[in-house]
């Protein structure tokens, strides 16, 4: 989570450690969405600049940003980061991000959330015009991207192992 957050001014340039990734644009959203994998096969999946989804390459969810607030595996459980600014004289001297991991009850609720997002993201790849790729002479992400996407919808347990902190 960045210091200073900040609107993208183009996600799919910006996003350089997907080294296969597309931009599509739907109907259903005002923004354009956009997919891709990293290089140990990972998969990402961004809804505008305000909703992104980070899963492993079993499917599991790793980490997500949904409504300003970062959400990090536990394993059992996800905990979300709120940013927490301190202030000196007006301007901002330190950043605290501080952590409260979900209840079953709320963790239900965001998987079922992501769910629904997830089925609307394949209702756009298969309605929606691909607008860029990279690298732009390989085909079938798209169809690569909708697979996996429909991995992660068939998981009985689908958060990734907890991440392990330096």
């Amino acid at each position: 989570m960045a210091r200073n957050e900040a609107d993208r001014e183009d996600l799919m340039e910006e996003a350089v450690s997907l080294v296969r990734r597309i931009e599509f644009q739907s109907e259903l959203f005002s923004e354009p969405l956009m997919a891709g994998f990293n290089v140990q096969g990972w998969l990402f999946v961004y809804l505008g600049n305000d909703l992104m989804y980070r899963f492993d390459e079993q499917g599991r969810l790793r980490r997500s940003f949904v409504d300003g607030r970062l959400y990090r595996t536990q394993g059992r459980t996800l905990a979300v980061m709120d940013r927490q600014r301190v202030f000196k004289s007006g301007e901002p001297v330190e950043s605290n991000l501080v952590r409260q991991d979900l209840s079953v009850e709320q963790l239900e609720e965001f998987r079922l959330r992501m769910h629904s997002n997830l089925e609307l993201v394949t209702e756009c790849l298969r309605t929606g015009v691909v607008t860029r790729q990279h690298p732009a002479e390989t085909s079938g992400i798209a169809d690569e991207v909708e697979s996996r996407i429909r991995q992660v919808l068939n998981l009985k347990e689908f958060l990734a192992p907890a991440i392990v902190r330096r």
